[in-house]
């Protein structure tokens, strides 16, 4: 299988951790690619990334199906709980933070835009509902402790990946919860070897 995608992406980060825990890591061929190019584009009309080819050439999009099949080509009990409720609620909680993720893209490009048109209203409603949901995951934190459900691990990816490229301030603020569990989770070896280039 090849995974394409950017190796800054928290998309992308997110699948490459999933097959990590897992245990399909080894299956993967992780596979920078120029996501606007046109030879990408056959792969994903979309030009988005991450994308999984499989072997007999069919393409999978979208960072929660490609987690999703991963997961259940490996310990699929470690990233999507067996129990019925917890299953929903990891589901829910991974919805939440690709929805941070979401927000804080919009951010990214917004910034790289030239100075005079960029909206800082666009800008201030993005970082408002990143807020919101970090202060939501906040009441959640002291619960994830050594899980590794695709709830937590989609958080991991989203919330490290905002303080890589500095999208709002402050992320750890008054968040002694969240803060104390990423400084924890941070150090396991499927964040490690994943972690985007220092000079990326």
């Amino acid at each position: 299988m090849k995974l394409y995608t950017s190796l800054t992406s928290p998309y992308g980060r997110k699948c490459r951790i999933v097959a990590q825990v897992a245990g399909v890591a080894d299956s993967v061929a992780v596979t920078q690619v120029d996501y606007k190019s046109e030879a990408y584009g056959a792969v994903n009309p979309l030009k988005k990334v991450p994308a999984l080819e499989l072997d007999d050439g069919t393409v999978l999009i979208d960072s929660p199906v490609i987690s999703a099949y991963l997961a259940s080509l490996g310990d699929t009990a470690k990233v999507l709980p067996s129990d019925a409720l917890a299953k929903w609620k990891s589901l829910a909680l991974e919805a939440l933070a690709d929805g941070i993720t979401d927000a804080g893209v919009m951010i990214f490009v917004e910034r790289r835009r030239d100075e005079n048109p960029q909206s800082k209203a666009w800008i201030e409603t993005q970082s408002v509902k990143i807020n919101t949901a970090l202060d939501a995951i906040e009441t959640q934190a002291a619960s994830f402790k050594d899980r590794t459900d695709i709830g937590v691990l989609a958080v991991a990816s989203s919330v490290a990946w905002l303080e890589f490229r500095s999208i709002v301030p402050g992320v750890r603020d008054g968040r002694k919860n969240l803060s104390a569990w990423l400084d924890a989770i941070s150090a396991r070896d499927f964040m490690v070897n994943t972690a985007p280039p220092p000079d990326a």
